[in-house]
C-alpha cells in the first residue's frame, strides 16, 4: 500500500515528498503506521508560515481516509478547519477510488484550504459556529453543561435559570412558570428563591474563535445596567446565553460567571443592596468566563432540530390512550417522540413480571399501575410534553368528572381491551354532541395480524363485529381457541402467546395512523390492517381467512 502511494506522490510531485522516518510519525496522533513530508513551494499560500504538508495513513487504509497535516498552521483557531497538531478537516474520498487519486484530492483540497481568503475565513466560522464554540469550551467533555430551554428567534431579553445540583447543570428557559414545569417534570421541585433571573444576548453575527470572551468584563459591558443586580449575586455561578442565525439555523451558546466572594464584595457595606453597581461588576471584570457547550431541549429542537416537522402541528394536540399494555405504551412513547403535546393514561392494571419482555416499562415499574407508571416515565424522558392526567381504572369506572377530561382529547386510542370496555367506550363517546375521534388497536394470536379501525363522528366500532363479539374483518379463525391463548401455570390467567418484536409492525400502524389522524392527514372513518406471516398462523393450529391475501403487507379499507 505505501509503494502506491509513493507511485502516486513521484508521478503527481515528483521529488516533493519524503517518507517520514519513525521518530517523525511518532510526533503525529497515535495510530499512524506510515506517513510522508509533501513539499509546498514558498509563498504559495493564503498561510504563508506553511511550507509542506504530511499526509499519513492508519493500518486500516485504503479502507480509511488519508488524513493531512499542517504543522506550521499550528491549532489555535486562526484559521477554519484546522484542528490540533494542524490536522485539517477535509471532506472525505471513496475507499473504492484509485489510492493515487484520492492522495491527490486530499492535497489538492488542503491547498485550497489553506488559501482562504480572509472573507472567506470568517464565514467558515461563522457557518461552523457552535463547532467551534465547542472546541474551545473551556471543558470539552461531550456533557453540556448549560442546558437552553428557551424559545429562539426571540430577541435580548431577560429569562430565568436554575442550577441543578444534581447534575451540575445550569438549565435556562423563557420564564420561571415554564422552567418550574420542565423541572419538576425531571423529579425536582425547586423553591422559587432557587430561581434566578439571567440575560439572553442575541448577536449580530456569530464570533469568530478569536472573539469568543475571555474575561468577565467582556460580558458585564453588554448587560444592561438594570440587570446587574438581578443577574450577578457575588458568591454564585451566574450563567448568559447567547443566540445568534448563523447560515445552517440558529446556534447557542453560554458563558458562566464567577465573581468575587460575597464577603469580599459586601466588605465596608451594610447589605449587598448598598454596594455599588460599578463595585459588583469590578469583582467579576479580569476573572476568566466558563465558555459552556449549550444542550437545546426546547420542543423544536428535540422533535425536528429547528428544521420543519410534525412537530408544530402536533405540540398543542392531545391524546387519551385507554389500555397501556404493550401496545398502548409503545404507542404513547412512539407519540411523544412524534412531539404529541399532551397524553392522557388509563388502566387499571398493575405491570407484573411477565408483562416486561414486552412492554416498555422494565423491571423497575413491577407492581406499579401501569397508567401512573407510563406517566411517570414519559414525563421524565420528556419533559417538555404534558403529562399531568393517569386514571388507574378500567374505562368504565371513570366519573363523570373524569370523562369530561377525556372529552377535550383530540383522539381517543383503546390499545388492547376487551369488548366490554370497547363497548362502554363506543356508547359514551357516541354520546357526546362533539365525539373526539376513536382509534381502536389490537392484534390476533401470535400477533401474525393486526387492527387499527379510525372512527370519526357517530361511527361505531361495534358495526364492525359479529354476534359473537368477534370482528367480522378478521384475518383467522382458531377452533376452540385452540393455540389463540395460553393459561399461564397454576392460575387461570391467559395471555396471547407472541413476543414484542411480533408487535412491532402493529404497533407502528397503529402510531402511523394516530399521527395522520392528528395531522389531518385522514379525513374519513377507516380501518387498516397489517398481514404478517401466514406460516405462523398455520404452524400453531390456526386457520387463514380468505382476506388473508398477503404477507407483511399493510392495506386500509373504508370503514364499516
Amino acid at each position: 500500500m505505501a509503494g502506491e502511494i509513493e507511485a502516486g506522490l513521484e508521478q503527481q510531485r515528483p521529488g516533493q515528498w519524503q517518507r517520514l522516518t519513525a521518530a517523525q510519525l511518532a510526533k503525529l496522533q497515535k495510530g499512524f503506521t506510515a506517513g510522508w513530508r509533501v513539499k509546498i513551494p514558498a509563498g504559495s499560500l493564503e498561510l504563508k508560515t506553511v511550507d509542506h504538508l504530511v499526509l499519513a495513513v492508519d493500518a486500516a487504509f485504503p479502507n480509511s481516509q488519508p488524513r493531512i497535516f499542517a504543522p506550521a498552521a499550528g491549532s489555535d483557531y486562526s484559521w477554519p478547519h484546522v484542528e490540533q497538531a494542524g490536522l485539517l478537516c477535509l471532506r472525505s474520498s471513496r475507499n473504492s477510488a484509485p489510492i493515487a487519486d484520492r492522495v491527490e484530492m486530499h492535497l489538492r483540497d488542503a491547498q485550497e484550504l489553506l488559501n482562504f481568503s480572509e472573507p472567506k475565513r470568517r464565514e467558515e466560522f461563522e457557518r461552523e459556529f457552535t463547532a467551534y464554540w465547542s472546541h474551545r469550551a473551556t471543558n470539552s467533555a461531550d456533557r453540556a453543561r448549560v442546558w437552553s430551554l428557551v424559545t429562539p428567534g426571540q430577541e435580548t431579553r431577560e429569562v430565568a435559570h436554575f442550577f441543578d445540583a444534581r447534575s451540575s447543570r445550569h438549565v435556562i428557559a423563557d420564564d420561571k412558570d415554564a422552567l418550574k414545569r420542565w423541572l419538576r417534570n425531571t423529579g425536582a421541585n425547586p423553591r422559587d428563591k432557587q430561581i434566578y433571573p439571567t440575560w439572553l444576548f442575541r448577536l449580530p453575527q456569530p464570533w469568530t474563535p478569536r472573539e469568543f470572551p475571555e474575561t468577565g468584563d467582556q460580558i458585564t459591558k453588554l448587560l444592561p445596567k438594570d440587570m446587574v443586580r438581578k443577574c450577578l449575586e457575588p458568591g454564585l455561578l451566574s450563567p448568559f446565553l447567547f443566540e445568534v442565525v448563523t447560515q445552517t439555523g440558529t446556534a447557542f451558546a453560554a458563558v458562566v460567571l464567577r465573581g468575587a466572594e460575597r464577603r469580599d464584595v459586601i466588605r465596608g457595606f451594610r447589605h449587598m443592596s448598598k454596594v455599588p453597581p460599578t463595585r459588583i461588576i469590578a469583582s467579576y471584570a479580569k476573572r476568566p468566563v466558563e465558555r459552556c457547550k449549550v444542550a437545546r431541549i426546547d420542543g423544536a429542537w428535540v422533535h425536528g432540530r429547528d428544521h420543519p416537522s410534525s412537530y408544530a402541528l402536533v405540540k398543542n394536540r392531545k391524546v387519551a390512550i385507554i389500555g397501556c399494555g404493550a401496545i398502548g405504551a409503545a404507542v404513547a412513547r412512539l407519540l411523544a417522540q412524534a412531539g404529541v403535546g399532551e397524553q392522557i393514561f388509563i388502566d387499571g392494571d398493575s405491570l407484573t413480571t411477565a408483562n416486561i419482555s414486552r412492554h416498555p416499562l422494565g423491571t423497575f415499574h413491577v407492581g406499579f399501575n401501569k397508567a401512573s407508571a407510563l406517566q411517570e416515565h414519559l414525563r421524565r424522558e420528556f419533559p417538555h410534553l404534558t403529562f399531568e392526567q393517569a386514571f388507574r381504572c378500567r374505562f368504565e369506572s371513570l366519573t363523570t368528572k373524569d370523562l369530561e377530561k377525556l372529552a377535550g382529547a383530540d383522539l381517543i386510542i383503546s390499545a388492547g381491551i376487551d369488548f366490554d370496555g370497547e363497548s362502554a367506550l363506543d356508547h359514551w363517546r357516541r354520546s357526546l354532541a362533539y365525539p373526539p375521534a376513536h382509534l381502536s388497536t389490537w392484534v390476533e394470536p401470535y400477533a401474525a395480524a393486526g387492527h387499527g379501525v379510525l372512527l370519526y363522528g357517530q361511527a361505531s366500532i361495534l358495526a364492525g363485529f359479529d354476534d359473537e363479539e368477534r370482528p367480522n374483518f378478521r384475518l383467522t379463525d382458531w377452533p376452540d381457541e385452540s393455540g389463540a391463548l395460553i393459561v399461564e401455570a397454576g392460575c387461570g390467567n391467559s395471555f396471547q402467546p407472541h413476543g414484542v418484536i411480533d408487535l412491532h409492525p402493529t404497533v407502528g400502524l397503529a402510531a402511523g395512523l394516530a399521527l395522520d389522524t392528528l395531522l389531518d392527514k385522514v379525513l374519513a372513518s377507516c380501518r387498516r390492517m397489517w398481514m404478517g406471516d401466514p406460516a405462523v398462523v398455520g404452524a400453531n393450529g390456526g386457520i387463514l381467512r380468505e382476506n388473508f391475501t398477503d404477507r407483511l403487507t399493510v392495506r386500509e379499507f373504508v370503514w364499516p
